[in-house]
């Protein structure tokens, strides 16, 4: 049975545009099947929200909102509302999520949708490395690890736009150094545009990494400089050239300054420290309009002043963590004992060195998730399907394939019992406080409610810092739900009558949540 099975197998990988389709669909069916049990996820943390106000900022035909007025009120976490209001975060994942939103009503499915793209684009991309068979076992490890279901396609600040980014570079350079052509150089480009508006720091050392490896290689090869100019660097300017302008204009836009990025803008108004290494002391503080504000960022300095001290090991342990999320610990620890034949694999080390030169950009953050690093996902997979070669050699003629088979299995079973678990806390990587969601709760209630709502939100010394409740779409005077913050009886007061045609509640968050018809500033029902 299990040489019939490896034949069929290598039959459809050897007909490259089945296997790419076949790694695309069926992450995006499988996701689909599973929505009576697994309904579309919930927002739940202070990034998911900026980002789902770009998608609906885009969704609206705009790149950034006028500050609203009584702007204190709507003040928040990860978004600016001065100059503009608009998110801190590269655009690019916003605008697949307002094209989901645009089609459908549901940012989700832009969400759903980059997943199959990026399985398809992982499969495209490692045929380029390694034959057939090897590309399309890659391809299905990313598929069935976290492809159906994992925290990039059950979140909103997932890694799965800028891992697309990473496949397209690196599916390129190989076909580049073999035949310079516009059609890869266009993918090398394509990629490189989507890294610098998802991951820009991040997406900027790996491009140096592969940009180098590309020179290095033509060089080496000898590469006529005239041939490699018009069928390589000619068409990605052409490409670069309106990418980088557009981004020069979204820039303008939102700081008023092209070459400010939004994230730096917003951390210059907000952080007290930097999220890299060499940032080691805080900056003086400015001054919060209100005390969540001020609690959480130094909450925020606390945490990386704490990362600083102990860096070495966290940074051993983000990276177990990021291998363990693509790959699952049974595949992960199978790689270990074949880390020498993985070495001397020519293509295994090749994509190992690639990596470690591109992991120096998120080595520089003093903390990593796995979507910090989610351009290098790809050269993962070529490693792992190159520990599955090494497996399935280790031992001669049909014992290999068995303990390959037994390897598969047994990580089969771990994820499958992962998305089978009660709450799928294991196969999601979520804390409690995205499960319980309680702003998205609470808003899908009042949105059930007759007539317009303004929710007042104030919160108590058991509050969670990273469950923000004030959080509102783009556009905050024509929404039914309004979500603002409680300042104080006369202030709250001047807001409500701005909003007079609206029914008030006053939420208030103190480790659980609180909701209640607002009557008076001291007799809520």
């Amino acid at each position: 049975m299990l040489p019939a099975l490896g034949a069929t197998f290598k039959r459809v990988a050897e007909k490259k545009a089945l296997a790419i389709a076949l790694c695309g669909f069926v992450p995006l069916i499988a996701r689909a099947l599973l929505l009576p049990v697994l309904p579309e996820p919930r927002p739940a943390i202070q990034d998911e929200f900026s980002y789902l106000l770009a998608s609906d900022t885009f969704a609206h035909g705009r790149l950034a909102n006028p500050t609203p007025a009584f702007a204190e009120h709507f003040e928040t976490i990860q978004e600016l509302i001065r100059p503009v209001y608009a998110s801190k975060y590269p655009p690019f994942s916003a605008l697949v999520m307002a094209l989901g939103q645009k089609l459908t009503g549901q940012p989700w499915v832009g969400v759903w949708f980059s997943m199959g793209v990026f399985c398809a684009v992982l499969c495209w991309a490692l045929q380029a490395w390694l034959s057939p068979v090897w590309a399309l076992a890659g391809g299905l490890i990313a598929v069935a690890h976290i492809g159906i279901a994992s925290y990039w396609t059950e979140t909103y600040w997932g890694g799965t736009c800028a891992a697309i980014g990473g496949a397209l570079l690196i599916g390129a350079v190989p076909r580049l150094i073999q035949r310079p052509c516009a059609s890869m150089a266009l993918a090398f480009a394509g990629g490189l545009a989507i890294l610098a508006n998802t991951r820009p720091f991040e997406g900027l050392v790996f491009a140096v990494v592969c940009s180098g490896y590309l020179v290095f290689e033509w060089m080496r090869r000898s590469a006529g400089l005239t041939t490699v100019l018009r069928r390589a660097i000619v068409p990605m300017l052409l490409l670069l050239a309106p990418v980088a302008a557009w981004m020069a204009y979204y820039n303008f836009r939102i700081t008023g300054h092209a070459l400010e990025l939004p994230y730096v803008a917003h951390d210059r108004q907000y952080a007290l420290i930097e999220p890299v290494l060499w940032q080691t002391h805080p900056r003086a503080a400015p001054r919060y309009s209100n005390a969540v504000l001020r609690e959480f960022w130094q909450a925020d300095r606390d945490e990386k002043l704490q990362a600083h001290q102990h860096i070495l090991s966290m940074h051993v342990w983000d990276a177990c963590v990021y291998l363990r999320f693509l790959l699952g610990w049974p595949l992960a620890a199978s790689l270990l004992l074949v880390a020498l034949p993985l070495w001397r694999d020519p293509i295994a080390r090749r994509a190992l060195v690639l990596g470690a030169f591109a992991y120096i950009g998120p080595a520089l953050d003093t903390r990593m998730w796995p979507h910090y690093a989610a351009p290098t996902a790809v050269l993962v997979y070529i490693v792992a399907a190159c520990g599955l070669r090494a497996i399935g050699n280790a031992l001669p003629g049909a014992q290999g394939a068995y303990l390959l088979a037994s390897v598969l299995l047994i990580a089969s079973l771990t994820t499958a019992l992962g998305l089978l678990s009660p709450d799928n806390q294991s196969a999601l990587e979520a804390p409690e406080y995205h499960i319980n969601a309680k702003h998205a709760r609470v808003d899908e209630r009042l949105e059930n409610q007759p007539g317009l709502q303004l929710v007042l939100v104030r919160y108590g010394p058991q509050h969670q810092i990273y469950e923000e409740m004030v959080y509102n779409h783009a556009d905050i005077e024509g929404s039914k739900v309004v979500w603002a913050r409680s300042l104080g009886p006369q202030r709250d007061a001047e807001l409500i009558r701005h909003y007079r045609n609206r029914q008030v509640w006053m939420l208030t968050e103190n480790a659980g949540i609180t909701l209640c018809r607002y009557t008076g500033p001291s007799t809520p029902e």
